[in-house]
């Protein structure tokens, strides 16, 4: 395997313009280097406070139908552009995930998308909670 090269992307989405953008850019990305494309997205927990158990229940649906739907909406992109993808839903917090994804699957490249907040891009840059922390594999 040469140095540099890129064999195993991550992508995470989750419905936002910048998911959407980041999604395009990894399949985009496959394309050209004929990785191997892999995405994740992300279910924040369920209510903490509810009042009954049907209310955590009916959460819990609409999460699970919107992260299904976001998951099936990518692999059809995918599929379009000739890429095959494959999507892991998983619940939990975003940054932490998409950390311990990328380690586990010894990706190559993690993309990621941007919410566009001009103070914390100033200071931070875009992405901070997962780019300082990610280690892909090193080849």
């Amino acid at each position: 395997m040469s140095p540099g090269a890129v064999h195993k992307i991550l992508v995470a989405i989750d419905g936002s313009p910048g998911g959407q953008k980041a999604l395009e850019t990894a399949i985009e990305l496959a394309k050209l280097t004929r990785a191997e494309l892999h995405a994740l997205t992300v279910e924040g927990k369920l209510p903490a406070y509810a009042a009954t158990i049907g209310e955590v229940d009916e959460v819990k649906r609409e999460k699970d139908q919107f992260f299904g739907t976001v998951a099936r909406l990518a692999r059809d992109q995918a599929r379009e552009e000739g890429v095959d993808l494959q999507v892991d839903v998983l619940p939990g917090h975003a940054a932490e995930l998409i950390v311990r994804h990328a380690g586990k699957g010894d990706f190559d490249l993690v993309v990621v998308g941007h919410k566009g907040h001009f103070l914390e891009d100033y200071l931070l840059g875009s992405t901070p909670t997962v780019s300082p922390t990610t280690q892909c594999a090193r080849r």
